[in-house]
């Protein structure tokens, strides 16, 4: 048992020391270590925890450890059904615009995660060319474009025509950027509230939120997916798990 808890402890650790290195600071890179810590203290004073933990208040913080180890690992792969579900899920086609989420820039250009939901909204912007898109994103700390302008001029390299994008430039969070993509596509396109659909392009992890979101401010949704890092994914998981439960707790979704 003590050699599992060490091993298991410096995976996770070992995951986050990997993880941020080539990842944005977030929970998700960090939670791991967070996670192992506790694990690794077990491991190397194994002994005389065990005695601790045999009598008095050392049962209910054994209890405690191991009720709430338990009920994070269950709660994570829950939730983790339900993402892996939303990621799934195929658009129909003939909605009238296309959101792309933000996921940050590099040197002023898209991300690598965003330019993969960029050129997932490319290939069902190409099938429906009567589709609108509404690239979303602020400008970010550090940036000096914003990025739906970055998005706006990735699309245009690709050959999508001008009069088909439509720029939101002052969102910080999923929630603006789809109540300011809503308030763009009723007053610069003239959709009508109530009689469009539009398709929400994120990362995997993500759709299942945003998705939840975006009928929070009023859109009839369908979600398209592009995909992670896998070498990220568990670090990506984590986050949105939190990130679910913590809009769970707060009656959000």
């Amino acid at each position: 048992m003590r050699a599992t808890l060490i091993i298991l402890s410096l995976l996770l650790i070992g995951d986050t020391l990997f993880a941020s290195q080539i990842s944005n600071p977030n929970l998700g890179v960090y939670l791991p270590a967070l996670l192992g810590l506790p694990l690794l203290a077990v491991g190397v004073f194994y002994a005389p925890l065990r005695r601790f933990f045999a009598r008095g208040f050392g049962r209910l913080v054994r209890l405690a450890l191991v009720g709430g180890y338990a009920l994070f690992f269950l709660g994570f792969v829950s939730v983790c059904c339900l993402l892996v579900g939303a990621a799934q899920t195929q658009p129909d086609p003939g909605a009238q615009a296309v959101v792309v989420l933000g996921a940050g820039l590099k040197d002023g250009k898209p991300s690598g995660t965003l330019a993969r939901r960029l050129d997932r909204a490319l290939e069902y912007l190409q099938q429906n060319p009567s589709c609108l898109v509404v690239v979303t994103g602020g400008v970010g700390q550090g940036q000096s474009v914003s990025e739906a302008q970055a998005m706006e001029t990735y699309l245009l390299e690709r050959g999508l025509e001008q009069e088909r994008i439509l720029k939101e430039e002052s969102s910080t969070s999923t929630l603006e950027n789809l109540q300011n993509a809503k308030a763009i596509l009723e007053t610069e396109a003239g959709l009508r509230p109530g009689q469009y659909r539009v398709v929400v392009v994120s990362t995997d992890f993500h759709i299942y939120r945003a998705l939840k979101v975006a009928g929070r401010a009023g859109l009839d949704a369908q979600g398209l997916a592009s995909r992670s890092s896998w070498y990220l994914a568990p670090n990506f998981y984590l986050r949105e798990y939190v990130a679910v439960a913590g809009y769970w707790l707060l009656g959000r979704l």
